[in-house]
């Protein structure tokens, strides 16, 4: 499966505005820094590559298939399918049936269904002010910490306790 995104977030899940009153920042000369951090720590977090295995703020992605030999499993948790399209044995584009059973989003296989071409689905928990307040806790502490201390303070790799803690009943477990 190949991810595309279609749609990115509107917004990030904090604003520039909220780490600057965490960091107590009273002027403007740092933004840029502080949004690159802002960035990072969202790229971080959010999507395919994200840490937590979930997208943040509202976004579409499209899911390009090659074969289907079962229920497809999508990636995020909580994703709504807007679409799947299949090749017809003539070449067209057909719509597939969608359902959703045990939590999980299912193509059911019908008889004369063509090789699959792609799922067009949307996930996230909505508008940024959506996303857990936990989540975005640990954005402005992580962000914060990474402001605050601009220089490599170890070799380790461990993320602080209390951003750890924020975000551990988040993370979805991949297997």
């Amino acid at each position: 499966m190949r991810l595309v995104l279609v749609t990115p977030p509107a917004a990030p899940p904090i604003m520039l505005a909220e780490v600057k009153a965490q960091a107590r920042v009273s002027h403007d000369d740092e933004d840029l820094l502080l949004q690159h951090y802002i960035d990072a720590a969202t790229a971080w977090l959010d999507g395919p590559a994200g840490i937590l295995g979930r997208c943040l703020v509202t976004q579409t992605w499209r899911a390009e298939l090659g074969t289907l030999t079962g229920p497809v499993r999508l990636p995020f948790p909580d994703s709504t399918i807007d679409s799947a399209v299949f090749i017809d044995p003539a070449g067209g584009e057909m719509e597939h049936e969608l359902a959703r059973q045990d939590q999980r989003l299912l193509l059911r296989p019908s008889f004369g269904l063509g090789r699959p071409a792609a799922i067009t689905f949307t996930a996230g928990y909505g508008a940024p002010s959506d996303v857990p307040a936990a989540i975005r806790q640990a954005m402005l502490l992580l962000v914060t910490q990474w402001y605050e201390h601009r220089q490599v303070t170890g070799t380790g790799t461990a993320l602080p306790f209390a951003v750890e803690a924020l975000l551990a009943p988040y993370r979805r477990i991949r297997l």
